[in-house]
């Protein structure tokens, strides 16, 4: 039988709650086989931010060089040098809904047809908010004009031909990442390079030097802003990633009965190479090795998952909308410490 009209709001959000587990559906709402970044950043590596003001971070870019050698008597000589640089982020607003009408044949017959049906709207408005977010979180802002585009990996983690710390201000932001430009502050830089071929001899190496140029230790303990505690992620392509494990079955002869033992088992120096669907979409087939401790996407205390309860839709008086909000952006406190090489 139908539930009362004044309870069917109360009905919506206890289902949305447990959405137990019935009335089950094929789901190919999406063209990704996996969404990589949805699950390491978003699920796994998120901070909250108090207020919602925008998310500040001293940068040293420079020590004061006052050491030097001197002589008995010596006149002292003194000057103030002011090395300290503010990189700042303000959270971006994303926001998802999906509605439905009060006179549905599920809400006529209530109980578990109206699990089913709140179930299926739910899912229908998360698949849409993940399958954004991937994009997100993976790319960038068209240009400094764009203040609604959340930032991603393509924002701080920038392209460039040449082998080093090159990956500067990125296309259309003129300010630089996060407000600090390496026009001015070369240093606030990510790891760049090209690879001609995957093999040991090209892309390997380079990986292996872009490691080993990346672990910057201070010589000086003291606080720094580092947004979580999981260290390492690499993630790249089909193609890349499916010639990494040919090299890896290649150099071990153990391999028995199955052609394809190495799928998924990828490593380097001990972390996963993991495939990221979204990155089929880069023709430059990049490989990004990124550092968790510096890199993190950044939730306003509150707003990772708002769900709101069913409200009237202006002039539809029998309609009901619930909305998804969430405030949130991608924070970056070490660029230094992240890489991208990509296909030459």
């Amino acid at each position: 039988m139908g539930i009362p009209f004044s309870e069917i709001p109360d009905a919506v959000l206890l289902t949305q709650d447990k959405l137990i587990a019935r009335g089950a559906f094929v789901d190919m709402a999406t063209d990704l086989t996996d969404h990589t970044a949805v699950r390491e950043m978003w699920k796994n590596r998120t901070k909250e931010f108090e207020g919602g003001d925008d998310w500040t971070f001293d940068i040293m870019m420079d020590h004061n060089h006052s050491t030097k050698a001197v002589g008995l008597y010596e006149t002292d000589g003194s000057s103030l040098t002011d090395n300290m640089v503010e990189g700042s982020v303000g959270p971006r607003h994303v926001n998802s809904h999906y509605i439905f009408d009060i006179r549905e044949k599920a809400f006529q017959r209530g109980g578990l047809a109206i699990v089913d049906y709140v179930k299926k709207k739910y899912v229908g408005m998360m698949t849409s908010f993940f399958s954004k977010m991937e994009g997100y979180m993976w790319g960038k802002p068209i240009d400094s004009t764009d203040k609604k585009t959340p930032y991603g990996v393509g924002y701080y983690v920038t392209k460039n031909a040449s082998e080093g710390l090159y990956g500067g201000n990125p296309t259309g932001f003129a300010d630089g990442k996060a407000g600090v430009s390496t026009l001015t502050y070369p240093r606030y830089a990510n790891w760049t390079g090209q690879y001609t071929d995957i093999t040991k001899t090209d892309l390997i190496r380079k990986m292996r030097r872009a490691h080993r140029n990346t672990q910057f230790r201070s010589p000086v303990e003291h606080a720094q802003p580092m947004l979580g505690k999981m260290r390492n992620g690499i993630y790249t392509n089909d193609t890349v990633v499916g010639i990494l494990e040919e090299m890896l079955e290649e150099s071990n002869m153990n391999l028995g009965n199955d052609v394809a033992s190495k799928d998924g088992k990828t490593l380097f120096k001990s972390t996963p190479v993991q495939y990221a669907p979204y990155l089929n979409l880069d023709t430059s087939n990049p490989i990004y090795m990124l550092d968790w401790k510096w890199l993190a996407v950044g939730v306003m205390a509150g707003w990772a998952n708002n769900l709101s309860a069913p409200y009237m839709v202006p002039n539809k008086h029998n309609v009901r909308r619930v909305d998804l909000d969430a405030s949130f952006n991608m924070a970056c406190t070490d660029p230094r410490r992240q890489t991208v090489i990509s296909k030459a």
